[in-house]
């Protein structure tokens, strides 16, 4: 694991050579992937013990998850004409310094909202981070930059959660907060090194720009303009909103799933980090897939079809007595990164080269709406399955959620091969 990891930064850091806004993003990655991977074991629990019931957090995630619906289009659409950095800078420095404050509340409603509030500072900053690595990769090679980054960022976090075992052992949950919050900290100062890739568009004359309400309910619409213009979009929106609705459900209850089924609270970080051990080692040799394929779409049908069934077989461990059940939970979640990890990289791709150059912001912001809206209704969903049947139920409707994702896909004719139509000048900001 070590050796591929040293090996995937390696030709990360020789692909980005030339590149700044690559190099930091890696390097800040890595930092604040550290800080998740300790953070990610602890957080469920600490939730629960704080007095939120399985239904709560569900219903905690999807109130985090309303704003970044409005927020996320209207910043990507203010990233295509002001920069991405700013955002991107001070949208990090906020969640770095919420961190180590959700340690000091122990009542459950102040939590809660801390959750929130966190939420949306990261999944809103997300279409923006897309952009500027799309804005700064070097299109020949943008797929298997995508899955280099993601991969050293994963051999990172894999490290952390297998140490999150020793950290829950000799810190206390207080402590264990605390040290995310400054490793995040630490990783929100490296990206004070990022530049913006060209100049940023001339503002608007005074007077002439939109409200915030009103671009943030146009960038709301935004993924209908588009797929007014190019209905083959259609596919790949709805797709977006099923494919992570799916995803949704594994941080959040992965952890608690196999507490369940019977692991001790020491290994459920090496536990977790199986299925992201597998995912680092299979990205690079997707990314790389990727660049030579034409065309992308096999690639990324076959991984659906990949993760719709594992994710089946992984539901279906519930039922299973002990200790089977926990070991076949195991042995799926390590599966399931395989399908995953090899399309991931040409999805990616095929997003940010289908988004006019131009508005890629928007166009991520669009599209991240649609993320938006399933973040909303997937955990209240998985939430209210998992209170009234099981957790066994809840993996099973994330395997439906994914075969329908896969419907969708297989609707995107010739996986889109054209750049969506730019919006009209009369619907940017300004």
């Amino acid at each position: 694991m070590i050796r591929q990891g040293v090996s995937a930064l390696r030709e990360m850091y020789a692909l980005t050579r030339g590149v700044g806004n690559l190099r930091v993003l890696m390097l800040s990655n890595l930092v604040g992937t550290l800080a998740a991977g300790l953070l990610n074991p602890v957080l469920p629990l600490f939730l629960n013990a704080r007095g939120l019931s399985l239904q709560d957090i569900g219903f905690t995630y999807t109130l985090g998850s309303l704003l970044p619906i409005f927020v996320q289009p209207m910043l990507g659409a203010w990233s295509d004409r002001y920069g991405r950095t700013r955002f991107i800078i001070w949208t990090s420095l906020a969640t770095s310094l919420l961190v180590p404050v959700m340690a000091l509340i122990h009542s459950a409603v102040p939590l809660a909202v801390a959750i929130c509030l966190k939420l949306l500072l990261v999944r809103s900053a997300a279409p923006v981070t897309l952009a500027l690595v799309a804005d700064s990769a070097p299109p020949e090679r943008r797929a298997t930059g995508f899955a280099l980054l993601d991969s050293a960022a994963n051999f990172m976090f894999v490290a952390a959660l297998v140490a999150s075992s020793l950290t829950m052992r000799w810190l206390s949950t207080e402590q264990i907060f605390f040290l995310a919050g400054a490793l995040f900290l630490a990783s929100s100062g490296m990206l004070f090194g990022l530049k913006d890739v060209g100049q940023p568009k001339p503002a608007a004359a005074p007077g002439a720009s939109r409200p915030a309400w009103s671009l943030a309910l146009a960038g709301l619409a935004a993924p209908f303009a588009y797929v007014r213009r190019n209905p083959s979009l259609a596919g790949l929106f709805i797709f977006q909103f099923f494919f992570t609705f799916g995803l949704n459900l594994y941080p959040i209850y992965i952890p608690l799933y196999a507490t369940r089924l019977g692991a001790p609270p020491e290994l459920i970080g090496p536990l977790v980090a199986a299925s992201w051990l597998v995912f680092a080692f299979v990205q690079p040799v997707g990314g790389r897939l990727a660049d030579r394929l034409p065309q992308r779409g096999g690639l990324i049908m076959a991984g659906l079809g990949g993760m719709t069934a594992i994710s089946l077989a992984l539901g279906s461990a519930g039922w299973l007595p002990a200790p089977y059940g926990l070991v076949v939970m195991v042995l799926m979640w390590a599966l399931l990164a395989v399908p995953d990890g090899l399309f991931r990289p040409a999805l990616t791709t095929l997003q940010v080269e289908v988004a006019p150059a131009q508005e890629r912001g928007r166009f991520m912001g669009a599209l991240g709406s649609c993320v938006a809206l399933a973040q909303v209704l997937a955990p209240v969903s998985y939430g209210f399955v998992a209170q009234r049947l099981s957790l066994g139920a809840a993996f099973l409707l994330s395997s439906t959620s994914f075969l329908l994702a896969l419907a969708c896909m297989s609707r995107v004719p010739a996986i889109i091969t054209t750049p969506a139509v730019p919006l009209p000048t009369t619907s940017e900001p300004g």
